[in-house]
């Protein structure tokens, strides 16, 4: 830990953080399937003009995650990608990103793929997107709640949907984006041992000193991506804590989550860190200046819930965050 400390200050010498990224999550690009995952082509354009317009770096998920272990992460970077390779990513958002000269990375739950389901792409497809700045990578065979199995098939869902897009597509990048961004210790620590640098669905920016084996990405709805949710998510900077391996799955719906800051936050700024669980304010208490604990005013009875914190930088309209997913152990 001391190890990890000292490097963190070197990175993180001040509030001033070292360049940080953001990493965006897409799933279907259309008006016409659910809205819980789906956005307008038309505010998509709109992401990648303001990305376009304010000179953002724009890298490929394997460009971003290079840079994260060389830690040289360039200043606004950001990256794209979308779960589950729905056909609406060919036919929608493809000529767009073309367009744009933007990449984006796509993580392919192989068995829709060869069971030829209407709503997801071919390999054809991908085949003729691949090299054209889309990749394409690792979630899974079936898409399955991991969490719920026992270790060997889940090892299997991994192994297996890597040896698939090798086969089809050549993929060699070594990376996974968790099914409905759910995990346990056992699967983080699987996922580590397996050579895999892996993704979640919980909201904020990346830094050095990150856990990489369930890195956040910020969610891209109509209902979450709208213009002014787009520029503020896409400025934002990795909270400066000391990233520690928290099992999420719990047995009630308050967990307590504790952080600690790599340097002591001012009582200033201390009343302006703020942190939110379903649609209200969690409660927060600041245990030492660089310690401080979170926990939920009411049990959420969802399977998954987050707590989301914020902590406003010295820069106007930018903001650090953080985020944390918890999943119920008995809820359905």
């Amino acid at each position: 830990m001391l190890k990890l400390l000292t490097t963190l200050l070197l990175i993180f010498p001040s509030l001033v953080i070292a360049n940080s990224c953001v990493v965006l999550l897409y799933h279907n690009f259309s008006q016409s399937t659910p809205k819980s995952t789906s956005i307008n082509p038309e505010l998509f354009e709109q992401h990648l003009q303001y990305l376009e317009d304010n000179n953002f770096n724009v890298l490929s998920l394997s460009e971003m995650v290079q840079d994260l272990k060389n830690n040289s992460i360039p200043k606004k970077c950001v990256s794209l990608t979308a779960d589950d390779a729905y056909v609406s990513i060919y036919k929608n958002a493809y000529p767009l990103l073309k367009k744009y000269k933007i990449p984006l990375s796509v993580f392919v739950s192989t068995d829709s793929i060869d069971k030829n389901y209407k709503a997801m792409m071919s390999w054809k497809n991908m085949k003729e997107m691949q090299g054209q700045g889309v990749e394409f990578l690792n979630h899974s065979v079936t898409h399955p709640y991991l969490i719920d199995m026992p270790t060997e098939e889940r090892s299997f869902q991994i192994i297996h949907a890597q040896e698939r897009l090798e086969e089809e597509l050549g993929v060699n990048e070594k990376m996974f984006a968790y099914p409905y961004g759910e995990e346990d210790i056992e699967l983080l620590d699987s996922v580590d041992e397996l050579g895999y640098v892996g993704f979640g669905q919980h909201s904020g920016a990346l830094s050095y000193g990150n856990d990489l084996s369930n890195l956040p990405r910020f969610p891209m709805t109509d209902r979450f991506g709208g213009m002014d949710s787009f520029k503020l998510k896409v400025n934002t900077l990795a909270m400066p804590v000391i990233y520690k391996r928290i099992n999420p799955v719990v047995d009630n719906g308050s967990p307590l989550l504790e952080l600690e800051f790599i340097e002591s936050i001012s009582k200033s700024k201390q009343k302006q860190f703020a942190c939110y669980v379903g649609t209200g304010k969690a409660s927060v208490n600041w245990v030492s200046d660089i310690a401080v604990s979170i926990k939920s005013n009411e049990p959420i009875y969802s399977r998954r819930f987050r707590y989301n914190c914020t902590l406003p930088s010295d820069k106007k309209n930018i903001y650090y965050w953080f985020s944390k997913q918890f999943i119920n152990n008995n809820k359905g």
